[in-house]
């Protein structure tokens, strides 16, 4: 057995519970740039890269009613309505700013994530999609998805905004779901969204016809057990929806759980015990895994534009606190610390124009290989990468994938990559191992950094410290 498959083995046996990678580079490796990027410049560049160029569109909106423990995303606590106003114009203004990236693509998904975007009124969605009626006009004809994010109480108090963002060509919402226990509920912050609010919510979904409603999981919850997880599992099997995810909690610096220390959750390997069975029942409700967390309805469920990213089609993000991943620059506009105060610099320099990339990870073709191995190893033909010189750096990534076969987690059709059901449970162990040197370090100097701050912060605040810690990439694995 080689050292990789030795360490597959050891890792596997020992249950590591690495954090869910979405995304490579991950945004704890961002740097400032030096200056000398542009957002046309990095798109001009990422053009020459593909024969049949795409793109995916996300537009970020971080408003929410409240905050959840465990959430890291760039979200603001903000019931404004002028101020969601505001946003909606500045955002339409980038989009405007855009419309020529966007034109020399064809798009094949639209995003809308959050935060919590369903806070928006209809006629802000209204300007929204108008706005790309103007940049890109048949976009209905391209895209394979038009998204948003919502919590269920955000559905059940507005049901008329759904209604109408169907009209305009909705396809998809994700609705936090999380857990349908009531204690574990309450625990993750999410008073406000009760076992009812949620059952709820689906019932108007269901109703209205949108054709994709896509739930979440999580294990790990303080306080859950095996008992209360089947619960979940079993009752969101009911409820049917077409796509259902699967996470492992993890708990970052940056989550308010972190920064109080307050809150202990589960990193147990017995948690793998919890994915088999989500994976039993929701295959025995006529589910299909599109992904290591992700089971859909076949035909009709799924996450698109997540798929299309994975395989390496750009994504453009707008919206204060977006990224964007091209093929040369990986790289987020103005601010990327969340607060009223930088969303409201975000909407001045949107307006006037001056948004550019300020901090980001600038690729190589070892970078760009390294990407689709980390994501897409799902069904990855390798002779995709030969143009970012695969061959020439085959004995970095060749020996990893050997001991992925080796052990079970990976088979080889040709030069086609496809992870088995093995490989799909143990995914995340599998994709730090593709992960640079440099990118590892660099994430490991984020989270250092934070945790230290944490750790002052408690002091001072005399608030115990022993929380669980994130491991950082080398770490977990």
């Amino acid at each position: 057995m080689t050292g990789y498959a030795e360490q597959l083995t050891d890792h596997i046996r020992q249950g590591v519970i690495p954090p869910y990678n979405y995304s490579y580079p991950s945004r704890s490796t961002y740097r400032p740039l030096d200056g000398s990027w542009t957002a046309e410049e990095a798109w001009k560049q990422d053009l020459s890269l593909y024969q049949v160029p795409e793109l995916n569109l996300y537009l970020h909106v971080p408003f929410c009613r409240y905050k959840c423990g465990f959430c890291n995303l760039y979200t603001v606590i903000s019931e404004d309505v002028d101020v969601y106003t505001a946003y909606t114009n500045a955002l339409c203004t980038q989009l405007r700013d855009h419309a020529d990236i966007i034109r020399a693509r064809r798009l094949r998904t639209v995003y809308i994530g959050g935060g919590t975007p369903s806070l928006l009124s209809l006629r802000h969605f209204e300007q929204l999609f108008g706005t790309l009626d103007e940049v890109y006009p048949n976009w209905r004809s391209t895209v394979e998805e038009v998204a948003i994010e919502a919590t269920p109480d955000s559905i059940v108090n507005e049901p008329a905004t759904l209604e109408g963002l169907l009209q305009l060509g909705l396809t998809r919402a994700n609705i936090g779901i999380q857990s349908l226990v009531p204690k574990e509920i309450r625990e993750a912050g999410r008073g406000q969204a009760g076992e009812h609010v949620i059952r709820k919510a689906i019932e108007i979904v269901h109703d209205k016809g949108l054709p994709d409603l896509s739930t979440d999981l999580i294990m790990g919850f303080a306080g859950q057990t095996d008992a209360t997880w089947r619960t979940s599992v079993d009752e969101l099997a009911k409820l049917n929806p077409a796509t259902i995810s699967t996470y492992f909690l993890t708990v970052r610096p940056d989550a308010w759980f972190s920064k109080t220390g307050a809150y202990q959750y589960a990193q147990s390997p017995n948690l793998y015990e919890r994915y088999d069975y989500a994976r039993q029942v929701f295959t025995d409700h006529g589910y299909v895994q599109e992904g290591s967390v992700r089971y859909k309805k076949l035909g009709r469920g799924g996450y698109r534009q997540k798929v299309l990213t994975f395989h390496g089609v750009p994504l453009l993000g707008l919206g204060v606190g977006a990224r964007s991943y091209t093929g040369v620059l990986d790289y987020m506009a103005g601010s990327v610390k969340p607060s009223m105060s930088e969303v409201t610099d975000y909407i001045t320099k949107a307006t006037a124009h001056t948004l550019r990339p300020v901090t980001g990870f600038v690729l190589d073709d070892e970078e760009i290989i390294r990407k689709r191995l980390v994501l897409d190893t799902f069904d990855l033909d390798l002779a995709e990468l030969d143009r970012f010189g695969y061959q020439d750096k085959a004995h970095l990534f060749e020996p990893i994938l050997d001991a992925a076969e080796e052990t079970g987690l990976l088979r080889r059709l040709g030069r086609r990559v496809q992870l088995t059901p093995e490989g799909f449970k143990y995914r995340d162990i599998l994709s730090w191992m593709f992960f640079s040197d440099t990118v590892v370090q660099l994430d490991r100097e984020y989270y250092e950094r934070l945790h230290e701050q944490n750790r002052r912060a408690r002091k001072h605040m005399g608030t115990p410290v022993g929380i669980s810690g994130i491991r950082t990439a080398r770490a977990a694995s």
